[in-house]
């Protein structure tokens, strides 16, 4: 028995030795897994810095020369900002400014407020394109970040658009007469022309009722246009002018003459003439 009995404890000391290695190793299992699973967590978090997003839209505009575009400005509070910030611009062409409506504005934490930028040129803004850094400035905090810049585009284009020409006689005209008829030109390019040629002919002719019952004929061949004759190019300023106004004498008008022929011109008493302009020039 004393056998039998030795040979059972020997049994249980070893069991309960094993039974301790396997605890020893759950234990060191336990401890590795939550290492691991505390990384896990620390690196989901992410950035919690608070700051605000820019937004601009559209991303590109064309202008031209003289004229202005707007950008719409888009300012979002992130992580729980909220106070001040002042939008900015940087890039801009020369002869170029820019006007933020309002220039700051203050953000509740996760509130969105929008700005209207408008980028204003000139008749001598260089044309070609311009990348527009948009950002903004916050006041320096601990924990907060300054906003990232967005880049948009603007392209500025040569002004092209078409000037036109028109004249009023103001008198009748009689067999014999000569009447200078002052040109009115409209710009519309928000710079200067330099006109390199005017021109105008007779467009048609209207009689009076009864000249034309009385079947009294009256042509383009009782009529004689002179053309401007001053000097080339003829600087004509944006917006509205005449020859008068930009100090043409009326001598260098256009000179419209009613021919005193041995024909019968009855059918030229009251009427109305129409007139053709044309010219051509560029920007100055």
């Amino acid at each position: 028995m004393q056998n039998e009995s030795g040979y059972f404890r020997t049994i249980m000391r070893r069991t309960t030795t094993a039974a301790k290695v396997l605890l020893v190793g759950l234990v060191v299992m336990l401890v590795s897994a939550g290492t691991i699973f505390a990384a896990s967590q620390g690196g989901s978090q992410g950035d919690k810095t608070k700051g605000v997003t820019i937004q601009v839209n559209p991303a590109s505009r064309s202008v031209d020369q003289g004229d202005s575009v707007t950008y719409a400005m888009s300012l979002t509070s992130n992580n729980g900002f909220s106070g001040s910030i002042t939008p900015t611009i940087a890039g801009l062409p020369a002869s170029t400014t820019a006007a933020f409506a309002p220039t700051s504005v203050t953000l509740a934490s996760g509130k969105t407020a929008t700005v209207t930028l408008t980028v204003s040129t000139s008749a001598t803004t260089p044309d070609g394109k311009a990348d527009l850094s948009i950002g903004g400035t916050v006041p320096a905090t601990a924990g907060v970040s300054q906003p990232t810049a967005v880049v948009v585009q603007l392209q500025v284009q040569s002004s092209n658009k078409t000037f036109s020409i028109s004249g009023n006689l103001g008198t009748q005209l009689t067999p014999g007469s000569t009447v200078p008829l002052n040109l009115a030109i409209a710009n519309p390019n928000n710079k200067g022309l330099a006109l390199n040629s005017l021109s105008v002919s007779i467009a048609a002719i209207n009689r009076t009722p009864a000249a034309v019952a009385a079947g009294l004929p009256c042509t383009t061949a009782d009529y004689v246009v002179t053309n401007y004759s001053g000097q080339y190019p003829l600087n004509v300023p944006a917006g509205s002018s005449s020859l008068q106004s930009i100090g043409i004498a009326p001598a260098l008008w256009p000179q419209i003459a009613m021919l005193d022929t041995t024909k019968n011109q009855d059918g030229c008493k009251g009427a109305t003439l129409q007139f053709a302009y044309s010219g051509a020039g560029q920007g100055s």
